[in-house]
């Protein structure tokens, strides 16, 4: 088979959950013997890039990760002059990545099936920016938020109902989201299809160094640790574990907290802990590259993800699963999908550092509890949400609508 990606960002513009979803299913697809082409926006050094089987294409001229009138009208200009010389047997649009195309028809005129998935709406970005303007402190940036609600919903009315209602299908990626889409966007049972997002879980597992690297960075064996792995930002909830982090470590006093990554948000975090008198219980480790995490996900007792954003479930919560570690997440979006509470991880209401509190504590004080939570998490995380699951029923999806849309 004969794919086209269009989505805004890859890994080389910068990490993150579509970029990384992007590429691994791209490769996941080129693995499998199928032709797998991306477009994308510009970049400051690349114009064409070969990774994993995989040809992606950066259009010159065009802003770098932003869904400007550039992109709009290059990317739409590149997939048909690409398909007149490749013949696509299927589109796959990121997001809103082909939304002009799609808005246009012109898929349709070049009968070429087209895949829309959505791995939030505007909905999600609206209850976000609330989130935001009631749990983060106040600040400037409050006003961005409030202006932020008007925006997504401009981008619902202007942008993301159309891309869904000009898609021949449309890919959920969690329980919440296929519900969603098919509330607000109306799409037609047919037409909807869940396949959850997944990832490569080979290097994830228990045992993956953690013991040599509590000796490398100097914490015992029998210190209980917390891990967050985030970019620094507001809507990530990293204060709300920090505000959190005083009852805990009143329980339990040797309770250390690594905080892996960096981003804007490092030095308001860094006072925070001060201010709260937990600075001795917290490590900010900088940025840590993807192949040394197994072992900070293996050295922890506890992985938190309090974050304050309603979205799709993050990569980072399948990875220490992956890992048999307990993930304790806020209730927020698609999280359910992947943690059942009580069952093999742990859910609490978004903003509420005290029960996020009491729930770390009691967790880590029944650690046969946690083990075996632990073991149903790896158990879930490698069934249902690998790369290889991932891959097929995306596939799944490209059959139906070449089945029905495609080439006679």
């Amino acid at each position: 088979m004969n794919v086209c990606f269009v989505t805004r960002a890859m890994p080389a513009h910068g990490r993150g959950g579509m970029e990384d979803h992007a590429l691994a299913l791209a490769a996941g697809l080129a693995a499998r013997g199928h032709a797998v082409t991306v477009v994308t926006t510009g970049h400051d050094r690349l114009e064409v890039e070969r990774t994993d089987g995989v040809e992606i294409r950066y259009l010159r001229g065009t802003p770098p990760r932003s869904y400007s009138r550039a992109w709009r009208r290059r990317s739409t200009e590149e997939v048909l002059r690409l398909h007149a010389e490749r013949r696509f047997d299927v589109l796959h649009s990121q997001s809103v990545g082909a939304y002009d195309l799609l808005r246009r028809g012109l898929h349709r005129r070049a009968r070429l099936p087209a895949v829309v998935t959505f791995h939030g709406t505007p909905y999600d970005e609206v209850v976000s920016r609330l989130n935001l303007i009631r749990f983060a402190r106040p600040s400037l940036r409050t006003l961005e938020d409030i202006a932020g609600v008007g925006y997504w919903t401009g981008q619902y009315l202007l942008f993301y109902r159309a891309a869904a209602a000009g898609a021949d299908a449309v890919i959920a990626t969690s329980d919440q989201q296929e519900e969603l889409i098919r509330r607000i966007f109306r799409v037609a049972p047919e037409r909807l299809h869940r396949v959850y997002n997944g990832m490569d879980l080979r290097q994830f597992a228990p045992g993956a160094g953690g013991a040599e690297l509590r000796r490398t960075l100097g914490i015992a064996p029998e210190t209980p640790v917390l891990l967050c792995v985030a970019r620094f930002v507001r809507d990530k909830g990293l204060d709300q574990v920090l505000e959190a982090l005083p009852a805990v470590a009143a329980a339990l006093p040797d309770v250390l907290l690594l905080l892996v990554g960096d981003g804007e948000q490092r030095g308001r975090l860094e006072q925070l802990a001060r201010r709260r008198g937990v600075e001795r219980r917290v490590r900010f480790t900088g940025f840590v590259p993807l192949a040394q995490l197994p072992a900070y996900f293996d050295l922890c007792n506890l992985f938190v993800n309090a974050t304050i954003r309603r979205n799709g479930y993050d990569l980072t919560m399948l990875e220490a699963m992956a890992c048999g570690k307990v993930v304790v997440s806020s209730d927020a979006g698609s999280t359910p999908t992947l943690i059942r509470d009580g069952v093999d991880g742990l859910l609490v209401p978004v903003g509420n550092p005290r029960v996020l509190a009491e729930r770390v504590v009691a967790a880590l004080r029944a650690p046969e509890r946690l083990r075996e939570m632990g073991r149903r998490a790896r158990e879930k995380a490698r069934s249902g949400f690998d790369l290889d699951a991932m891959v097929e029923g995306t596939l799944g999806v490209y059959e139906t609508v070449r089945e029905t849309h495609g080439r006679p």
